[in-house]
């Protein structure tokens, strides 16, 4: 069986783990790529997939991912036949979010790059060890650079609200229901605006992949078989 060629965008400061469950349930459908996002700006993320992107192809983003998956569908390029788009939001970043993560940059400029590292793990955690474990540890191999210019990145992210009726391939949105950093009324909001895109809300926070993976990879199987004419 031809296997669907799927680009997985990490979220910020994170990297392929955060996408690993996920991949080894589609193992048998999915043919992966890890998104590395070395650039500097969402619109250079989306130039790096791009360049690089197969013949067909789908994308799955969280988080930044999400931002930078909409980055790529806004373009209309030919090859995408999907996007889904994870715990993500069309939204520029909101004043609270500027001024907290303005002070993050602050504190990882001057030294205290590992407290930072805890704190973030801690927001996106919501609460539950393990997932906190992994974040942390996946910001630290990110880096301080890495983390300064991915930050920098999501604060400068465009309003994509007004491109969303543009998206022409299947979507497909995943919330999760505790999700205190992109609510699930947000991607309803992306839900509603995209045309024909299918909304899911699952019970976890902010990191679906990790906390649910069963049920997210279940979804993505679905989009992909019944959906996504992607297959290479």
């Amino acid at each position: 069986m031809n296997k669907h060629r799927v680009i997985f965008v990490p979220g910020l400061a994170s990297d392929g783990r955060l996408w690993q469950p996920v991949i080894d349930r589609l193992s048998d459908i999915v043919e992966p790529t890890v998104a590395r996002c070395s650039g500097d700006s969402i619109a250079d993320f989306a130039d790096e997939i791009l360049a690089d992107a197969p013949a067909k192809f789908a994308i799955a983003g969280i988080s930044m991912g999400g931002y930078v998956a909409l980055e790529v569908a806004r373009r209309g390029d030919a090859r995408l036949a999907g996007v889904a788009l994870l715990n993500t939001n069309a939204r520029p970043a909101s004043p609270l979010q500027v001024q907290r993560s303005t002070a993050f940059l602050e504190d990882a400029r001057r030294g205290l790059f590992d407290m930072v590292a805890d704190k973030l793990a801690e927001i996106v955690a919501g609460g539950k060890a393990e997932v906190a474990t992994l974040a942390a540890a996946m910001t630290r191999t990110v880096g301080r650079d890495g983390y300064l210019r991915l930050q920098r990145a999501v604060l400068d992210r465009l309003d994509q609200r007004s491109e969303l009726r543009r998206i022409a391939v299947p979507t497909l949105v995943i919330a999760g229901d505790e999700d205190r950093i992109s609510a699930p009324s947000l991607a309803n909001e992306i839900a509603r605006s995209v045309p024909g895109a299918v909304l899911e809300i699952f019970p976890c926070g902010h990191l679906s992949t990790v906390e649910v993976p069963e049920m997210v990879a279940a979804s993505l199987r679905d989009w992909l078989s019944r959906r996504v004419d992607g297959a290479a």
